[in-house]
């Protein structure tokens, strides 16, 4: 691939919870199709919500693409639920006594959110993440732009928030906009901050959430960057794997397919709208699309071929007893985890068993990535 064509190859990395375990396995098997000390193949790094933290992580070392992934690797294969986030327990004990005083009253009483406590992961990525190397990545060229995008509570747009360089615009589209920033924790917090489970972020004055919240364009930060090649990391599961809602769901079987619905429904959209794009330029004469402000852009999606939920119920046992014990309280055992338990599940066997899966996923249709990112596959 050509040095112009090189730097506009991008990486979207999707949000997701704990599932975000996977996308490591993924990049773990493209990492050893290249050479040690080769930089990052994606210099437009774009990422949401937990993808968001991973994206980070790789914009730190985008000089070697290895190193990166192995630093990612050994976080999430050490994780455990108290690194990332901690039940307020007394919250939930003090909102219980009101429900119990207020109903005796006949009062209503309102739902006390959230009851998760985040402030363990900032304290993690200020651990983990040196967030001046990526200035020293953009100086040195190893690294073109990294773009987080969180949700906007005040004004109900997508703001994706990126660090790169002098000649990257800011924009200004309906429901969504991209601004230059200097991207430091509060960013990362903001993005993977999950509704209902985490409290809001406050930046510059308004109040940010997770990213995939108001993100109806997934695929917009990368293509504003100026990417021409896309490769997206899907959390969904593949079409012939995918669970529908039972007969009579619970709670939890509802929960879980809400936050799995704002994960994944807009970029699926969003690849097939890019995908009748991609077709129509090919109808379209060449010295025409300059003036329609359109180009061709590459992209190869790799998902998960198992349903992430169903890893949960051997591992379901792992999350801490208070943790456990407020998700029974919305329908949710070991015998029948769902989507809801997955995101919170930060254990460390359930993490290396998705970045296996990432890993043999990937291995499956190697030869397809190569193709996509122009490199020869190693040989067996």
């Amino acid at each position: 691939m050509d040095s112009e064509e090189s730097n506009s190859c991008a990486l979207v990395l999707t949000g997701g919870g704990a599932r975000a375990a996977y996308q490591v396995g993924v990049l773990k098997a493209i990492a050893e199709c290249f050479p040690r000390r080769q930089a990052i193949p994606f210099p437009i790094l774009c990422g949401t919500s937990a993808g968001a933290i991973n994206a980070t992580a790789l914009a730190c070392y985008a000089s070697c693409f290895h190193l990166g992934v192995r630093k990612l690797e050994y976080v999430w294969s050490n994780l455990h639920t108290e690194d990332v986030l901690r039940l307020q327990v007394g919250k939930v004990v003090s909102h219980s006594l009101k429900s119990l005083l207020f109903g005796a009253l006949g009062k209503p009483t309102q739902i006390a959110l959230p009851w998760f406590d985040n402030s363990p992961l900032e304290r993690l990525l200020e651990k983990i993440i040196d967030f001046q190397r990526i200035d020293n990545n953009l100086l040195y060229g190893a690294l073109e732009v990294l773009a987080i995008t969180a949700s906007n509570y005040n004004t109900g747009d997508s703001t994706t928030f990126y660090q790169g360089r002098p000649y990257h615009e800011p924009w200004v589209r309906a429901g969504r906009s991209g601004r230059s920033a200097i991207i430091m924790p509060p960013h990362l917090m903001a993005s993977s901050a999950l509704p209902f489970i985490f409290k809001p972020c406050r930046l510059q004055n308004h109040h940010y959430g997770d990213g995939s919240i108001h993100q109806l364009n997934p695929l917009s930060p990368a293509i504003h960057l100026g990417a021409k090649r896309i490769l997206i990391v899907s959390l969904a599961p593949d079409d012939n794997c995918a669970d529908t809602l039972p007969s009579d769901p619970s709670s939890s079987d509802i929960a879980g397919h809400l936050l799995d619905t704002v994960f994944t429904d807009a970029l699926t959209s969003d690849i097939e709208r890019l995908q009748r794009i991609n077709n129509t330029i090919k109808l379209v004469p060449e010295r025409k699309l300059e003036q329609l402000n359109l180009r061709h852009i590459d992209n190869l999606v790799l998902k998960p071929s198992k349903n992430l939920d169903d890893l949960t119920h051997k591992h379901f046992h792992k999350l801490p007893y208070n943790i456990r014990s407020l998700l029974r309280l919305f329908g949710v055992e070991a015998g029948d985890a769902t989507g809801l338990s997955s995101f919170l599940l930060f254990d460390q066997d359930y993490c290396k068993e998705l970045i296996a899966l990432g890993y043999e996923d990937t291995q499956a249709r190697l030869d397809e990535v190569c193709s996509f990112l122009t490199i020869e596959p190693k040989k067996k």
